[in-house]
């Protein structure tokens, strides 16, 4: 519902109605997760209140910003600002241990309850903004929002404000948030695999000579050992199969993850965005041993959740030919010029043709303490 109006700026409550408001006009091909579906996910599954901000212009939203309070008990802990932090320092990433050391060894009570912006998702947390402002009027929109949502996050009760993962040529916010005295430090590399119409082959010619052998190697491997490999609208039968898988993922890396949390996203998603939502599936034995969701999107497609039966597979790479080389392949057949893959394993996607660039948290503690900024 409207929240508050206060000449030109608008809050609201829900995706539905800053979507009525013009909302989705800001959207870009490299928006997914702040475009109104994927908004509407999060609304359902994050566990937090989430606030949109919208400044208006004559023809409607000309900037806006989503935002959601982090709690102890909210799980998505690599989008929380002290756990992102935590996990930024232990890999040793430009900023973080000394962020850490300045904050205390226990971030949590310092910066939450937090106020994150830019959407509730890994990668991209931005000010959405009109393609068409000049640098001046966008910075003065950017100052606008960003101010306005410290009041809130201080009405709210909120211990900081949090921007997890600023691109790094997104210059004007990170100007505005290091102007507003902002911390900050790198969260993690965003990756993006660029397709052009021979698809795969076209991916292949990309790679040197060495990677190029070796992925065809990965390739023959998977087809001798009987896996059947495809893509296709996600069938609500397999949702639980998913669930254990993903939880396996999870599991491997540390990560708190169930597989009922899998299965509430899965099935949110599918209500959302239909058929839309693909999954690359490798199945052998008669049964599903490797997934990777694709959300399609202005033309790209978003690859989101992914799962391995790891005792089954063994050294086979299911993980490759799920989410890069089936996809790459079929990618130009379903209209696709390119894939999103997000933050994590950048060695492993820039060895088989992603373009990644930094991303930086910028907090900004609003409570005192004696470890304090």
């Amino acid at each position: 519902m409207l929240l508050r109006a206060d000449g030109g700026l608008t809050e609201v409550d829900s995706a539905a109605e800053a979507v009525r408001l013009g909302w989705d006009r800001l959207v870009g091909p490299d928006d997914l997760f702040l475009g109104a579906r994927w908004l509407e996910v999060a609304e359902r599954t994050a566990g937090a209140p989430m606030r949109y901000l919208l400044r208006g212009g004559p023809d409607g939203p000309v900037a806006a910003l989503a935002t959601a309070l982090a709690t102890e008990s909210s799980p998505w802990v690599l989008g929380r600002p002290d756990t992102l932090l935590g996990f930024s320092a232990d890999d040793d990433r430009p900023g973080a241990r000394d962020l850490l050391d300045r904050l205390g060894t226990s971030a949590g009570p310092r910066l939450l309850p937090s106020l994150v912006c830019g959407g509730r998702h890994m990668g991209r947390s931005r000010v959405l903004r009109d393609p068409g402002l000049t640098a001046g009027e966008a910075t003065g929109l950017i100052t606008e929002l960003v101010s306005r949502a410290e009041r809130f996050a201080a009405e709210s009760g909120a211990r900081s404000v949090a921007f997890p993962f600023v691109d790094e040529p997104d210059d004007l916010l990170r100007e505005v948030l290091s102007a507003r005295g902002y911390l900050s430090h790198q969260s993690g590399r965003y990756s993006r695999l660029p397709l052009a119409s021979d698809g795969f082959e076209g991916l292949l010619a990309r790679l040197s000579p060495k990677r190029r052998r070796r992925v065809l190697a990965e390739r023959r491997h998977v087809a001798a050992a009987g896996v059947t490999v495809g893509i296709g609208p996600l069938d609500p039968a397999l949702i639980p199969r998913l669930g254990v898988l993903e939880e396996e993922l999870m599991h491997k890396y540390g990560l708190t993850w169930t597989a009922a949390q899998t299965e509430a996203t899965l099935r949110e998603m599918l209500d959302v965005f239909g058929d839309e939502l693909q999954i690359c599936t490798a199945v052998g034995d008669g049964e599903v041993r490797g997934f990777g969701t694709l959300l399609r999107h202005q033309g790209q497609w978003y690859a989101r959740q992914a799962g391995f039966d790891y005792a089954w597979q063994g050294a086979l790479p299911l993980y490759f030919e799920v989410l890069y080389y089936r996809p790459a392949e079929l990618a130009p057949s379903h209209g696709i010029t390119g894939i999103h893959y997000g933050m994590g394993s950048e060695e492993a996607k820039r060895s088989r043709g992603c373009l990644a660039a930094d991303q930086n948290a910028f907090l900004l503690p609003l409570a005192p303490a004696g470890a304090g900024a």
